[in-house]
């Protein structure tokens, strides 16, 4: 940063020069005035960057401004240099592009090389040999590490051991602009050493430092000294593609060991081979990591593909002993071989389906219409079978002259799936009866069937193969309804797998949260730092990425307090263990360090999906509870009225014996009371889901 100085008296006054500015005589138009002094005018020039370089130009002609003894006489200004002098009547400043007026050995910063530094002198050239001697040895021994923490950490001890120092420590700078100390070593005390305002002036400036005398140092005496001490530091700023991201710092604690001018050129020139090597390091590591990933994501396909060779062997196998019993069937007599047979084609069609699905890349199912009638004859023919073999009796309502869509999925079979298993349990002699019905966009077949049959439970393909074909089905009143398409624009759409929102700017992370959301049946969502505005489908998982966001905090909360995330898992990742508090403060749910492999992000998710399923069981559990007290209260509320009930309609029977209404509210009476008996003697909360998702809480 460049720096105007003059002399008032014996002080030496200096501004530093951060943005476009005038000097003159008034005060409150130019940023640098000096109204006391003779020839200055009100406005007399002005101070411009233009590519780079700073330009003086002179604003007022009858005084004039010169520059090194000569007069600026160009109308566009003239290109300032290190240690130019500007005369503006009585005024005399310097412009030098480092802070002014350091003594170089007390104080000193921008210093050259080595070879600079050292005089020719023999003392001092030996001075050389032996400072590049050391340094050759700490930098091999700092190059040896192979992994980049262990590099940080060598490079703050070997920079110690160079120079002979007491303490040191290795800060990085956070995201908000403060820092936090990644490493330190030697003699370290609470409250001594590490001032921030030594770093803040490094970071500032964008060079090393060397102070002999800290709390007499010009360049910190306007921040805070709390934290130096008499003795002397280095401070060297680590840089990475011209961007400054940490320091390192190093103190002598006694007031008789200073450091000298090539004591800081050695320092910052094992600071600066330092984070070269640490960057190649880090690059390094990060290639490793993509290796890695792209080998166990061919681990994991490679796997895939042997698991799908595997079942398409298995299923091969069982064709064959299938086939077989399939011969022997047929010469099995009446109904139970008919029921046998009927159950085998199932069978077999079942094993065609799961052949071709393995052998297939799951491309998407195509459909075709089909009528009521032609679907209805399918049914009733595989399910006559069972129905005689129960000795039970099917009633089956005409078909209307309509179509449904029929997906390319085996819907009959699956159909079959949900109903058989009920009509396993008739009872000899039951009867079954059929109807149609429609409501927008579906055709209503209705099972009607009698009571004490429980409702069906379809195992996991039936659900899923319904579900792909758009079926819904509804159970209740001892009816079972199944709602099926009638043209492709009723069926529902590919039910999306759940969400995993990523917040990042690494985008090399993408393809680790990739396989990561695969193998969790996830998608994968990438969020920015700001959420969007609701409403969003639902999330079963954020992570956010320490590194990869501005803001980690407010990020954090924003997430938190948006209606969408408001019970969202958020994962951190790239964290470390300081800021931990201030995360889980914020409103995340967990952490994961830097250096994570894509097993323990995996083992985390998996850890966090548990957790929430814990959370909602003790929701339920809690709801149960506030259930059961309600269903004390409500015994208490209810039965009284009903007891005057029950009196005045048996009082009104016996006066009306022949009124069938009063013995309907009679009934209807003890219906209650027993439902109110139910709900407080319940220990669990039963419910009756339907396919759309929604349930219903089931009392009896």
């Amino acid at each position: 940063m460049p720096y105007l100085s003059w002399l008032e008296g014996t002080q030496l006054m200096r501004y530093a020069v951060r943005e476009a500015c005038q000097l003159g005589r008034d005060p409150l138009v130019c940023a640098v005035a000096q109204p006391s002094l003779n020839g200055v005018s009100r406005v007399h020039a002005s101070l411009n960057r233009i590519g780079g370089i700073w330009w003086v130009k002179d604003l007022n002609s009858a005084n004039g401004t010169t520059l090194n003894g000569l007069a600026i006489n160009h109308p566009h200004g003239t290109a300032l240099q290190d240690g130019d002098e500007l005369v503006m009547g009585d005024w005399h400043l310097s412009f030098t592009t480092g802070f002014p007026g350091l003594d170089g050995s007390t104080f000193a910063e921008r210093v050259g090389d080595l070879f600079y530094e050292v005089r020719p002198e023999p003392a001092q050239a030996m001075v050389l040999i032996r400072g590049m001697e050391l340094l050759q040895r700490s930098t091999e021994k700092l190059l040896r590490q192979a992994d980049s923490d262990a590099m940080v950490k060598g490079l703050l001890e070997e920079s110690l051991h160079l120079l002979h120092g007491d303490r040191g420590f290795l800060v990085m700078k956070s995201k908000d602009g403060g820092w936090r100390t990644a490493h330190r070593v030697g003699d370290v005390q609470e409250g001594i050493g590490l001032s921030r305002s030594v770093l803040d002036y490094v970071s500032q400036e964008g060079t090393a430092v060397l102070s002999n005398r800290p709390l007499a140092d010009p360049r910190f005496g306007g921040m805070s000294l709390v934290e130096l001490h008499r003795g002397s530091l280095l401070c060297a700023p680590m840089e990475d593609e011209g961007e400054i991201h940490g320091a390192l710092y190093l103190d002598r604690e006694s007031e008789g060991r200073p450091f000298t001018r090539f004591d800081l050129a050695v320092f910052q020139a094992f600071v600066r081979l330092g984070s070269m090597a640490l960057r190649q390091a880090m690059l390094n590591r990060r290639a490793l990591s993509q290796a890695e990933l792209q080998g166990e994501l061919l681990r994991l396909r490679t796997g895939s593909q042997r698991e799908s060779d595997r079942h398409g062997e298995l299923l091969a196998a069982m064709a064959a002993p299938l086939r077989r019993v399939q011969s022997w069937a047929e010469e099995l007599p009446d109904l139970t071989g008919e029921a046998i047979r009927a159950q085998l084609e199932q069978l077999t069609a079942l094993l065609d389906h799961g052949g071709r699905d393995n052998l297939t890349d799951h491309a998407p199912m195509t459909g075709h219409p089909q009528t009521l009638a032609v679907l209805q004859e399918d049914l009733i023919n595989r399910w006559e079978s069972l129905l005689r073999l129960r000795k039970a009796r099917l009633c089956v309502a005409e078909a209307p002259s309509a179509s449904i869509w029929m997906s390319g999925g085996p819907l009959v079979m699956a159909l079959a799936g949900l109903v058989e298993p009920m009509l396993m349990q008739l009872a000899e002699g039951a009867t079954v009866s059929t109807r149609w019905d429609q409501e927008r966009g579906s055709r209503i077949l209705r099972l009607n069937l009698p009571a004490g049959l429980h409702g069906p439970i379809p195992d996991p393909w039936t659900l899923r193969m319904l579900q792909d074909a758009g079926v819904r089905w509804h159970w209740a009143d001892q009816a079972l309804d199944l709602f099926l398409p009638e043209g492709p624009d009723a069926m529902p759409e590919e039910p999306a797998r759940p969400l995993l929102g990523l917040v990042s700017e690494e985008l090399d992370l993408l393809g680790l949260f990739q396989t990561v959301a695969e193998a969790g049946n996830l998608w994968l969502h990438p969020l920015e730092q700001e959420p969007p505005p609701p409403p969003l489908p639902k999330f079963r998982f954020l992570v956010i990425d320490a590194r990869g966001t501005k803001d980690l905090e407010g990020c954090i909360r924003a997430y938190r307090h948006h209606a969408s995330f408001a019970t969202t898992p958020i994962l951190v990742v790239r964290s470390t263990e300081d800021e931990t508090p201030r995360l889980i403060e914020a409103g995340a749910t967990d952490w994961l360090a830097e250096g994570f492999r894509w097993e323990a992000l995996h083992h985390r998710l998996q850890v966090l999906r548990g957790h929430t399923e814990l959370q909602q069981r003790a929701l339920a559990a809690e709801r149960l509870d506030s259930f059961r007290q309600m269903a004390g209260t409500l015994k208490h509320e209810i039965n009284n009225p009903l007891a005057i009930i029950s009196m005045q309609v048996e009082m009104l029977q016996r006066k009306y014996p022949e009124e069938i209404k009063l013995g309907k509210i009679g009934e209807m009476v003890d219906r209650i009371r027993a439902l109110v008996q139910v709900l407080q003697k319940m220990r669990e909360t039963p419910t009756e889901d339907y396919a759309d998702g929604s349930s219903i809480l089931k009392l009896g």
